[in-house]
């Protein structure tokens, strides 16, 4: 069964923050007592170049003086494979991340283009999407589909694009493309992205909140990106990596600033500025998240 999740109300009164639990296992956890010390640590702001080079290779591969693909329609959202209450958790937390970015949720009853599926065996269930569903990969080419199958780790996910005039025309019968005149500022056109998709396996899910799976689910289908290399970096995409630590409870200040970045500027600015805008709004909400420890006394730790 597909719940479709294009919510605009605050999410359901469930504990959205208590992990997963195996079946027949209770995700009741003990409450805190009111004697148990709270302890925030802030951390320093990390070196503009280092935020750089991390949002730069988290970034789908493309040419600086094309645009990034991006959702330009309202998203709807689509998802299958675990209990009603669940999946509507995790829709409601990757709603809420979506209008944060800035996007446009779609209404009841809408096409889902946003998929999540949570299935047992990632890696055949997409070899068997290859050979029977091979148009869910839109436009990607045989070599990129060659490396999403030939990833390793509980997740798969891309995202089908084509490319639009500046105002959002598309390319017509004849396969022509009418565009603005060109400029050295901005590009005459513009990627949207037009569908996400995005498989779990069940297995990975265990002790990882539906908070955190919404989350990891918003970087990857809405932004696009790509976890490698972030191992013990702050960022919600360390959630799947089994050598990573200390996996975050939520989206990090990377993370937000990443998705706001992404979507904060013109529809067909070029990557590299586009990448400038994120590095910008990344370093901003790292400030605004240093500021209060910095306020209260908080411990530094290096």
């Amino acid at each position: 069964m597909v719940v479709v999740a294009a919510l605009a109300e605050p999410a359901r009164a469930q504990r959205v923050d208590a992990p997963l639990a195996a079946p027949g296992q209770s995700q009741d956890r003990p409450a805190a007592t009111a004697g148990d010390p709270i302890v925030v640590t802030g951390r320093p702001l990390p070196p503009k170049e280092e935020i750089r080079a991390l949002a730069r290779a988290i970034t789908p591969p493309n040419p600086s003086d094309a645009p990034l693909p991006r959702f330009h329609d309202s998203v709807c959202f689509g998802s299958a494979g675990l209990d009603r209450p669940t999946l509507e958790a995790i829709g409601d937390r990757l709603a809420a991340d979506a209008e944060q970015a800035g996007l446009t949720l779609a209404g009841d009853g809408c096409k889902p283009n946003v998929i999540t599926l949570f299935v047992d065996h990632v890696e055949s269930e997409v070899a068997k999407l290859v050979q029977t569903k091979w148009w869910v990969f839109g436009d990607r080419s045989p070599g990129e589909i060659r490396s999403i199958t030939r990833e390793k780790g509980p997740v798969r996910a891309w995202s089908n694009s084509e490319t639009r005039s500046r105002d959002g025309d598309q390319i017509d019968s004849g396969g022509f493309l009418k565009v603005a005149t060109a400029s050295r500022v901005v590009a005459s056109v513009r990627r949207d992205t037009l569908a996400s998709i995005v498989l779990i396996e069940r297995a990975a899910l265990l002790g990882k909140s539906p908070r955190q799976i919404g989350d990891y689910v918003a970087m990857r289908a809405l932004a696009g990106v790509r976890p490698q290399r972030v191992r013990d970096r702050e960022t919600i995409l360390t959630l799947f990596d089994s050598e990573t630590t200390a996996v975050p409870a939520e989206l990090t200040a990377f993370d937000r600033g990443y998705l706001h970045g992404l979507y904060a500027g013109a529809a067909n600015a070029f990557a590299s500025s586009t990448q400038g805008t994120i590095v910008r709004e990344i370093l901003k909400a790292k400030g605004k998240e240093e500021a209060p420890a910095a306020r209260n006394g908080s411990a530094v730790h290096p």
